[in-house]
């Protein structure tokens, strides 16, 4: 099978050697995402959890379109968030974007990220019908 994929950020890609988003069949995974501008830029919303929330879910419909996938097709999300303090305002993010489809989710918390600004990641992964 063929492996679509879409380059992990210039920093991490050559020395972690993976991808952003990786599509092989009907399955697509997309990487553990951060609220950056444009997927690869400055870190947008410092301090915002729903801003940032926002940012993380347009970046990862941007990755899942870049492999040919859709907000609809995602089976599974998992969040990754600092502080409990954010949960309602990532929770209200992640409904407007994936409310109509309700995939599995799971919530973590985590001690941090490499970018202090963060307050959280999401990943994904999806299946594309038959």
């Amino acid at each position: 099978m063929t492996r679509n994929q879409l380059a992990a950020p210039p920093q991490f890609a050559d020395k972690f050697g993976y991808s952003q988003a990786s599509r092989i069949g009907n399955m697509v995974a997309v990487s553990g995402t951060a609220p950056r501008a444009d997927l690869y830029g400055d870190i947008v919303g410092k301090g915002d959890a729903y801003q940032q929330s926002v940012q993380v879910l347009k970046n990862i419909v941007a990755s899942l379109e870049a492999v040919g996938a859709r907000a609809e097709d995602v089976v599974r999300t998992r969040i990754y968030i600092t502080s409990m303090d954010h949960l309602w305002d990532i929770g209200r993010a992640h409904h407007e974007v994936f409310g109509d489809i309700n995939p599995a989710t799971s919530l973590l918390h985590v001690e941090g990220f490499f970018d202090p600004d963060v307050l959280l990641e999401m990943d994904v992964d999806a299946y594309l019908g038959e």
